[in-house]
């Protein structure tokens, strides 16, 4: 019970305790100044070689000692405030601590995530993450070649701004009215037809500012979007494939039409130059997530940027993998969770993965027939052959029903920050300090 009462009312008493000390600081200071006053009136006309021998020194002594114990006491004031707000969640601290100190140093960085793939796969789990206390950085693929970014990529000879428009609306924080128009698709009627204002709005300020990865910085600035969007590579390239019965397409769109078995992908031009940005991401990562989206048109063009994959193999980050819940026709029919882990390891640079996160439960009957009847078929977790490769295996059931099968955003991030505290050492060291400065204080005052 006294170890209770201790732990609900040490804030308070330690907060009334550093105040005593300020106002005692803060006196002496007064004293030293009012005495100092006082002799130069009373004791001049007395002794002249008293009040200068005597009114320096003592002056100096009162400033300087009221000077060192306000300022000790004001910081720990400070401290002692910050943790009683933190107690009470009056949700101020931070606030206040990011004000006065500034982020200094000594601060716990924010684990650091990056974020590789595209199409909607990638802007559903940013939605869930940017719920997250990291450090979130996108790195999406530049390959698309369809619908409005086709158009705008052919036409202007810019990247393909739609997957980056809609990771850029997923990291907004807000669902402002801003960000809804950045989603609007102008309907029937001239040459805008079919396009986005996000779009539009990205390649009029490439064009104003001459630079892809400028223009999208100042988009991501516009939406105020918590993290990064980032190009994987700022050359225009496109996707090559390579089919089981010789033929070869250029071109995303087309490939995903031919609904033939890929053998092979590759890039053209096939050594674009890798954004350094998102070279400087990964290599400060904790953690690399890659997927969900479409194998080979949205997580492999990104690892076959040279430097990517070679980046991800030298990092200390925790490599992650989230495996598709259905199949997609022509890229991977047939394909169980084991066969996308090999394709990935087989026909890119990317030697390593550490974890692959499954999901282990079927749709509805009535959804699971809808998709049967178009190609796509559920994918087996298949955890024994993943962990037969020395890889670990998280499964769990994160469907999202709707007319639509789609991973969960929410539960994707609840599973990936249970990964990253596993491995996080902050708070034990936000701990051992907090114990440190309390035996320094309790030092202090039995001295």
């Amino acid at each position: 019970m006294l170890l209770s009462f201790r732990r609900k009312f040490s804030h308070e008493i330690r907060a009334r305790r550093w105040v005593a000390f300020l106002l005692l600081g803060l006196f002496m200071m007064c004293f030293g100044f009012v005495f100092a006053a006082l002799a130069t009136i009373v004791l001049a006309p007395a002794s002249i070689e008293t009040v200068r021998s005597f009114q320096p020194t003592a002056l100096a002594l009162s400033a300087l000692s009221a000077l060192l114990i306000s300022s000790f006491w004001l910081y720990k004031g400070f401290r002692t405030a910050f943790r009683l707000l933190d107690s009470r969640d009056f949700g101020l601290s931070t606030r206040l601590r990011e004000f006065v100190f500034q982020k200094s140093q000594t601060s716990v960085k924010l684990f650091s995530m990056v974020a590789l793939g595209g199409g909607t796969g990638l802007s559903s789990l940013l939605k869930g993450l940017k719920e997250l206390p990291v450090d979130l950085t996108a790195i999406v693929t530049v390959t698309d070649d369809g619908g409005s970014s086709g158009r705008l990529r052919k036409e202007l000879q810019i990247l393909p701004p739609g997957d980056i428009r809609n990771c850029l609306v997923a990291l907004s924080r807000s669902e402002s009215l801003l960000s809804r128009l950045f989603q609007y698709r102008f309907g029937e009627g001239g040459e805008i037809e079919g396009h986005s204002f996000g779009n539009l709005f990205i390649a009029a300020m490439t064009g104003v500012i001459g630079d892809f990865g400028s223009a999208v910085r100042e988009a991501s600035n516009i939406l105020a979007i918590k993290g990064h969007v980032i190009p994987v590579t700022n050359d225009n390239v496109q996707l090559v494939a390579q089919f089981d019965d010789g033929s070869e397409i250029t071109g995303e769109t087309a490939i995903c039409s031919a609904r033939k078995r890929i053998l092979k992908i590759d890039l053209s031009p096939a050594s674009p130059l890798a954004n350094q940005e998102a070279l400087s991401a990964i290599d400060d990562a904790n953690m690399v997530v890659m997927g969900p989206g479409s194998l080979y048109t949205s997580i492999i063009p990104n690892l076959l940027v040279p430097g990517v994959a070679e980046h991800i193999n030298n990092s200390a980050a925790k490599v992650v993998y989230i495996c598709n819940v259905m199949t997609q026709p022509g890229e991977t029919d047939g394909f169980n969770a084991a066969d996308h882990v090999n394709v990935i390891l087989d026909k890119t640079p990317l030697k390593r993965i550490d974890i692959v996160v499954v999901n282990s439960r079927r749709a509805s009957r009535t959804l699971m027939e809808r998709y049967e009847a178009k190609g796509q078929f559920w994918v087996p977790p298949t955890v024994k052959r993943i962990e037969d490769l020395g890889i670990r295996v998280v499964a769990a059931d994160m469907l999202l029903q709707s007319d639509l099968l789609r991973h969960n955003p929410n539960l994707l991030a609840v599973i990936l920050i249970s990964l990253i505290n596993e491995n996080r050492l902050e708070e034990p060291i936000v701990q051992e300090e907090e114990e440190e400065e309390e035996e320094e204080e309790a030092s202090f005052f039995d001295d």
